[in-house]
């Protein structure tokens, strides 16, 4: 035989499933945004996943474990023009400490030419920093100018600041002027599909 609900206990029944979907939607929607964001960081994670076929080094000797703010320098290129790091904010930047008398320098220099030169219309600066004597010995080394910006710092006391003592040595410094990635060594791969991906996962 049925059982008769009376009006008062379907109203009460009516007003807890009210609630309880009123505190649901709340849930719901304080928990939105940090799921968006978690989900936005798991592709940047992702797609930053490219820069590991650089096989970076977590850890510095003078700065320590990374990401770290990266040290302001100012330098001049081959027109006595000043180029100061922190002055490239926006852009990811791409730091590299070679010398013309450096092996392993001139062998990765092509790759590292090939990636400013397709980096061109990007919000992208490769810093090629000279240790050398001289800009002739520079200029010697690129006869027909590089599309990447060379300065010179013959003194060697930015490498210091980076823990640089042996070259060639890389940075690659994010859009806020953190180091991201400290390469040890050369790389001949600057030019890759994987490496533009890392550095455009860095422009996000």
């Amino acid at each position: 035989m049925p059982v008769a609900i009376s009006s008062s206990a379907k109203l009460t029944a009516y007003g807890v499933a009210a609630l309880v979907t009123v505190l649901l939607t709340g849930h719901f929607a304080a928990s939105l945004p940090d799921a968006i964001e978690r989900g936005r960081e798991g592709v940047k994670r992702t797609r930053e996943a490219a820069c590991q076929v650089l096989h970076p080094s977590p850890w510095n000797p003078v700065l320590g474990r990374l990401p770290q703010r990266a040290p302001d320098f100012t330098l001049q290129n081959h027109d006595g023009q000043s180029v100061t790091l922190s002055s490239l904010r926006g852009r990811v930047v791409l730091v590299n400490f070679w010398a013309t008398w450096c092996s392993t320098c001139v062998v990765e220099m092509p790759s590292l030419e090939r990636l400013a030169t397709r980096m061109q219309n990007k919000p992208f600066s490769l810093l090629a920093v000279s240790v050398d004597e001289n800009w002739d010995l520079v200029r010697k080394f690129f006869p027909e100018g590089s599309s990447m910006s060379v300065v010179l710092d013959k003194d060697k006391s930015v490498p210091g600041r980076y823990g640089t003592e042996k070259f060639p040595e890389s940075f690659l410094i994010d859009a806020e002027g953190n180091i991201r990635y400290y390469i040890i060594s050369e790389r001949q791969i600057w030019h890759t599909d994987e490496v533009q991906k890392c550095i455009e996962a860095l422009l996000e």
